[in-house]
């Protein structure tokens, strides 16, 4: 995880120490960032999808199951174990009006980087990163919950609540590990 490994040797400096503020820092809030496509190792997943001209607004809060598999690309070997140590939210986005052109772009890290970026909520790296094997058929499912603050309406909370696993021979679910992920996105 290079944003912690960076401490090791800053300069032939031995800075470890500040790994625990810089896991504080990942941890407290969701953060806006630009995250390349080619660090995100699962496929997209839509939670959610809203029509804004007729959408009310208590429809903008919501939970919402969500399921994320590794990307093909995310492992050269089955048998590797991937680590996630962030989720990125980002939305698509079609301005449709009758009788106009629809004009869509995407906040997304597959997409050319827009001033939205994608909103990322980091993982605990040292005590709670979810880890996927793809040879094994695991997948990490959950539900995502956005609402907007109670003190702040601009500010939005989100809570992620995951296990990780895979089908067992009978059918059912085998949990490898599990957690709740809570972060605000401060406006």
């Amino acid at each position: 995880f290079e944003r912690l490994n960076y401490w090791d040797d800053v300069h032939s400096l031995n800075m470890s120490p500040m790994k625990d503020r810089m896991v504080m820092e990942l941890t407290n809030d969701a953060s806006v960032e630009v995250v390349e496509d080619e660090k995100i190792v699962t496929q997209r997943e839509k939670v959610m999808k809203h029509d804004l001209n007729t959408c009310k607004d208590k429809e903008l809060d919501f939970e919402v199951p969500f399921e994320l598999r590794l990307r093909d690309d995310a492992s050269p070997d089955d048998d590797d174990i991937v680590t996630i140590h962030q989720l990125v939210v980002s939305f698509d986005i079609d301005f449709a009006v009758s009788g106009t052109k629809v004009v869509s772009f995407s906040t997304g890290c597959q997409s050319t980087p827009t001033h939205w970026k994608q909103a990322v909520m980091w993982f605990d790296p040292v005590h709670n990163c979810p880890a996927l094997s793809k040879g094994r058929g695991e997948v990490m499912k959950g539900t995502f919950q956005m609402k907007r603050n109670a003190q702040n309406h601009r500010d939005i909370d989100m809570t992620v609540r995951w296990e990780t696993g895979r089908s067992g021979e009978d059918g059912t679910w085998v949990r490898a590990m599990d957690g709740v992920l809570k972060r605000s996105l401060i406006a």
